[in-house]
């Protein structure tokens, strides 16, 4: 058993910090890691106010069903600098002051670097890395007079980069840079700042879900309406059409076979442990053993000839032939 299960092991059968009637703010909430946490701390009976993008999306309906009155359900686009705003009023005029932040809204977007568009590394840093700043920036005044908690999710992948992830991967080295500086910021005022990363949970959460696969498609055919002549010449559709498929089958191959547990634990003993980890990385994956969360671990010891050779093996980048 690692450090982390063991801790939090350890800690099941401890007494919780109390954090009295104080709420936790948690982005992206209609589905995923967002809208299980939100049942989780409602289940524990704390505060919640779960943001979502719609309020008429099925996640948020759900959260609406349980009809308790410490489960507030609230719009919370975070590229949004008016519903931020108005979210931060909104927990002010609740009165009961507020303990933490998670920041989990985020979007995936594979893409190689010569394939996807600037447009695109925008809109995905706009949600996964602008959006938490946003959010931090807002609420911070709030967490810092009641010395809470700030938890960023990042992934394993903000610690190895990965060929065809460069979109997604840049906000999440960006999230690592941002909560470390931030953790070191927070000290003098008794804050704690927290990095989730977790492994391979997408068959745990809907982040390649229908709409997302949708999404993906759209993305994918803008990335080749938008390419040059010698791109489209040199990859071929074919190419693009792959980046599509290897998605939608890593998706759908791990479809009932993960639980999101290992992940919820690790963000509930992110704010209410008296002494958070800074980082938590959680393995996944439907196999036994998450080679993302191993390669995580060791990324930076290697020379860049065994890690490239490693990404190579486990990709197949070198070729067109995956």
């Amino acid at each position: 058993m690692d450090e982390l299960h063991a801790r939090l092991a350890r800690n099941n059968l401890r007494q919780k910090l109390d954090i009295g009637r104080k709420g936790v703010v948690i982005t992206g909430c209609d589905t995923g890691f967002g809208h299980i946490l939100a049942k989780r701390l409602d289940d524990r009976g704390y505060t919640v106010y779960a943001g979502v993008l719609s309020k008429e999306s099925p996640g948020a309906k759900v959260l609406q069903a349980r009809q308790s009155d410490r489960l507030h359900v609230i719009k919370l686009d975070v590229t949004k600098d008016d519903d931020v705003k108005k979210a931060l009023e909104y927990v002010n005029a609740n009165g009961q002051g507020l303990w933490a932040i998670v920041n989990n809204a985020g979007m995936n977007f594979p893409g190689d670097v010569e394939l996807a568009t600037v447009d695109q590394y925008k809109k995905c840093a706009e949600v996964n890395l602008y959006g938490m700043i946003r959010v931090i920036k807002t609420f911070l005044p709030l967490i810092r007079k009641s010395k809470g908690r700030i938890v960023n999710m990042s992934s394993v992948r903000g610690r190895f980069s990965w060929p065809g992830a460069s979109v997604y991967s840049v906000t999440k080295y960006g999230i690592e840079t941002l909560s470390d500086s931030l953790r070191l910021e927070m000290k003098k005022f008794g804050v704690n700042v927290s990095i989730i990363e977790p492994g391979q949970f997408s068959a745990a959460t809907s982040v390649f879900g229908p709409e997302q696969r949708k999404r993906l498609k759209k993305e994918i055919d803008y990335m080749w309406e938008q390419a040059s002549d010698d791109v489209r010449q040199t990859y071929g559709r074919p190419y693009f059409d792959d980046i599509y498929q290897m998605m939608k089958k890593n998706d759908t191959s791990m479809i009932g076979t993960m639980s999101a547990d290992p992940v919820i634990n690790a963000i509930e003993d992110s704010l209410i442990n008296v002494t958070p980890m800074a980082r938590y990385m959680i393995g996944g994956s439907f196999s036994a053993l998450d080679k993302l969360a191993i390669l995580a671990k060791v990324y930076k010891i290697l020379p860049e000839f065994i890690s490239d050779w490693i990404v190579e093996k486990m990709t197949g980048c070198g070729s067109f032939t995956r």
